[in-house]
């Protein structure tokens, strides 16, 4: 029916897992997207900066998930940000310095 294959990307293939850990370790922090096996829920996004946690958290996914990975560092940078904002305070004020 899916047209199951012994030749597609495996996310837990060695190789693979090998590379995570090593862009987590001399990197970025990763941004995952999970897309659910025939779209059972809405994709979750989390942004990774532990190996032992993906790992975890790959052990919990079903056959079929399919994962999107991108380098947090490559991507989320001051340069191309959306906005920025401040959480003012109960007068409405926020500082005027910068928060790193």
């Amino acid at each position: 029916m899916d047209a199951w294959t012994l030749e597609g990307s495996r996310i837990t293939d060695p190789e693979t897992l090998s590379r995570l850990r090593e862009m987590l370790a001399n990197e970025s922090p990763l941004i995952i997207e999970h897309r659910f096996y025939r779209e059972t829920r809405a994709p979750h996004r989390f942004i990774c900066d532990d190996a032992d946690v993906l790992d975890e958290y790959l052990q919990e996914s079903r056959p079929g998930d399919s994962f999107w990975v991108w380098s947090y560092k490559s991507l989320c940078r001051d340069d191309n940000l959306l906005l920025q904002g401040k959480m003012p305070d109960a007068e409405g004020r926020t500082p005027r310095g910068v928060v790193a």
